[in-house]
């Protein structure tokens, strides 16, 4: 029987690269985790952590512990080289990923203005830096190396990444808020300009370099590679897109199809002089953006690209900044050409924003978004200091002086800039204190398909009249998968009645449903329809911005049924941010039906239930507008009052709107008023349960008053603080029923 040969042991990683790598890796992971922690309290973005994690694996922890040892190993392992083989195959996905998420319709939608800043974001300090450097070089004494670095300083410092400041926007979540959007409108726009800068000063060298025979084989080589981006691989994608139905799974032979074909492309990229970060760059341009193509290689490759591959990166970036200028002179030279860049950056962006009629503060924080740098910065510097354009010192000075810049920025961009505060001077829009007679405006937001029938259950019993009808504005809201920047895109109103055989995908099907169901009712009108991509932490930036420009009087939400539901916070934000009324509302009708061919089931009994606060007044407001003239709907006041109520410093609004309700009862014979006085928060619990089974719609208020007797004892039982007490009361009841509720919040 053969046996097992002993070795001598060559020590804890027995010369072997990968254990050592795995090492490091797992380290950085760590470390990376830890400073988003710490960091993430001061308003940090992530790049900051990551950077902080590359130099602590690259620096700091040889000095850990026996530093002979560790760098022994790494010497003897070849641990350098495989970490930045590595690295260039992480730039390869990367880059790719990039452009998936990149939506070039940003580039063709772009407005006069951002066009405006974006030319002279690019233009101004790239100018500006050349003409510095060039005086610098020739009136300051330095040495060689520093000054044959100074030229590529120059150009590092006046390039502006589109995806850097995306990954800044989103950390400090303004990516949906309106300076987000323009930051990234006219980051994409600098971004082209200096790709374009970039392949223009190549084609020069080239020309001047090579000879006229490799220049034909070179232009003929790189045609090539367009040819095959634009005219194979391009229709291929999109056959992929035709193949894979919405909701599907895209099939694993597309994906190895696809990620085969961006390994080629930038293998070849790399084999005629490129870099390799061009081909697969073009390669995930052409895919477009939301698409099952799209969304599908990003959800195989994203998560182990960021978080495994990406640290090799930082690696490389923390191991070559290990060597520092001993010349204060030098260091002086290469801050101030950086920090003058910086301040030329922000005064282009100011100066062409202020020609634009924005406002100075936001073009003073617009300045400093799009000086926050980002992994596009950092691969710049690293291939500058791999080809020898820059020494090591001034590599180093760059890196530590980007995070430093990047450190200042972002904490000054988020505290100053508030999406909500354009709300505070906008004049609240509600029901109670709209004409009866005036037409009222209602957002319907939705989160899936199957919430639109219970919303337009609820809109019909809204009871429109020819003299007072209901316009409805529609947002659909998508969290943001498979792009870099959200989007807000406004639906093209169609001439032609909405048939079955249009809907094509998630949003065109239910803006068909409320398309049909407002041509079945004639008193209700399609105002407009909106579709927001964004993240879930900044979605309810996009239903308040709809809410305002469009003078809604009410937004109406969707109910998240389950604790960890991701909408649940939207929901919260939108109560607390929104310039208008807005219900959250509950229905239990049968979802899994089309949204076309969902039926309608009318509501006859209304129940509203009063204990006094705007909330109530508002709810009531809307039932008495739903009772108006409708003899098919019976409306329920119960107004449950206790003997301490009547001191409360609300009671004397809530009786003048109950007087009026009197008034109206007189006209009418389809509205009653119940008053009913209870003793504690038992009573009024049993007495609205008793309601759900009688009614088939049910309206109360989201806020009482905290020290209500009738209320006391409940607030601790509440698990949907969303919904206030009432709201919780019913959300959380065991009944099968198929009542609907409308929680308002005034």
């Amino acid at each position: 029987m053969a046996g097992f040969q002993c070795q001598d042991s060559k020590g804890l990683f027995e010369d072997a690269t990968f254990p050592f790598l795995q090492l490091q890796i797992g380290i950085a992971i760590l470390l990376t985790g830890t400073f988003n922690v710490l960091l993430g309290h001061l308003d940090q973005i992530k790049y900051v952590s990551s950077v902080f994690a590359g130099i602590a694996v690259g620096i700091i922890g040889p000095f850990l512990g026996n530093t002979k040892y560790f760098q022994a190993i790494a010497e003897r392992s070849g641990w350098l080289g495989l970490v930045e083989l590595i690295s260039f195959i992480t730039l390869t996905c990367f880059s790719f990923l990039v452009g998936v998420k990149t939506d070039m319709n940003m580039v063709v939608n772009a407005r006069k203005t951002t066009y405006i800043i974006g030319f002279s974001t690019f233009i101004f300090p790239l100018l500006v830096n050349a003409a510095l450097c060039v005086v610098t070089m020739k009136t300051i004494t330095m040495d060689n190396e520093l000054r044959d670095s100074l030229k590529f300083i120059a150009l590092a410092i006046s390039t502006t990444s589109f995806y850097d400041t995306a990954c800044a926007v989103n950390d400090i979540n303004l990516l949906n808020s309106e300076i987000g959007r323009l930051a990234l409108a006219i980051s994409i726009i600098t971004g082209l300009c200096s790709w374009g800068f970039a392949f223009v000063l190549t084609l020069i060298a080239e020309f001047m370099a090579l000879k006229s025979k490799l220049l034909i084989i070179s232009v003929i080589s790189k045609s090539a590679m367009l040819i095959f981006i634009l005219f194979i691989a391009r229709p291929v994608v999109s056959w992929m897109n035709r193949k894979t139905p919405e909701g599907k799974t895209l099939r694993e032979g597309y994906v190895s199809v696809i990620i085969s074909t961006v390994l080629g492309v930038a293998f070849y990229s790399e084999f005629i002089g490129q870099h390799s970060l061009f081909g697969p760059l073009m390669i995930g341009l052409i895919v477009p953006v939301g698409t099952p193509v799209g969304i599908a290689v990003q959800k195989k490759l994203d998560c182990f690209v960021t978080y495994v591959l990406m640290p090799t990166i930082y690696i490389v970036a923390g191991y070559r900044a290990q060597k520092f200028e001993s010349k204060i002179r030098n260091w002086v030279i290469v801050e101030f050409m950086i920090l003058f860049a910086c301040c030329t950056k922000i005064i282009a962006v100011m100066l062409s924003s202020l020609y634009c009629q924005l406002p100075i503060q936001d073009s003073f924080l617009l300045g400093l978004i799009l000086n926050c740098a980002g992994i596009f910065y950092l691969i710049f510097c690293i291939s500058m200091d791999r080809e020898k354009f820059i020494d090591q010192p001034t590599y180093t000075y760059m890196l530590l002086s980007s995070i430093l810049i990047t450190m200042i920025c972002t904490p000054i961009v988020k505290h100053l800039y508030d999406p909500s505060s354009r709300y505070t001077n906008y004049k609240r829009q509600t029901i109670q204190n709209s004409s009866v007679k005036e037409e009222l405006r209602i957002l319907a937001c939705v989160y899936k398909q199957e919430n639109v029938p219970s919303i337009l259950n609820f809109l019909e019993a809204t009871n429109p009249t020819k003299d007072s009808t209901v316009c409805i504005y529609i947002l659909y809201l998508v969290e943001l998968i498979g792009r870099a920047a959200s989007i807000l895109v406004t639906h093209k109103q169609k001439k032609n009645k909405v048939t079955r055989s249009q809907s094509r995908n998630t949003s065109e099907k239910i803006i068909n449903a409320f398309n049909h169901f407002a041509e079945q009712n004639p008193c209700f009108s399609i105002g407009q329809a909106y579709t927001a991509v964004s993240p879930i932490e900044g979605m309810h930036n996009d239903v308040c911005h709809v809410a305002m420009e469009t003078r809604t009087h009410l937004v109406v939400i969707p109910f998240g049924e389950l604790a960890e539901h991701p909408f649940r916070a939207v929901n919260q934000s939108v109560l607390h941010k929104a310039p208008c009324s807005v219900g959250i509302l509950i229905d239990h009708i049968d979802g899994a039906k089309p949204v076309v061919d969902a039926s309608i089931s009318s509501c006859h009994s209304v129940a509203m239930i009063f204990i006094g606060g705007p909330d109530d007044r508002e709810a009531l407001a809307y039932g008495m507008r739903m009772a108006d003239d409708n003899p098919s709907l019976k409306l329920s006041v119960f107004r449950f009052t206790h003997t301490k109520l009547r001191d409360n410093k609300n009671t004397k609004k809530d009786d003048e709107l109950i007087n009026e309700l009197w008034q109206t009862i007189k006209n009418t014979v389809n509205i009653e008023y119940i008053e009913e006085a209870l003793t504690d928060c038992a009573d009024t619990a049993s007495r609205i349960k008793s309601l759900e089974e009688t009614y088939d719609f049910i309206l109360v208020g989201r806020r009482h008053e905290d020290d209500s007797p009738i209320l006391q004892g409940l607030h601790q039982w509440c698990v949907y603080k969303e919904l206030g007490v009432v709201g919780d009361l019913f959300a959380t009841s065991s009944y099968q029923g198929g009542f609907s509720l409308l929680v308002m919040q005034q």
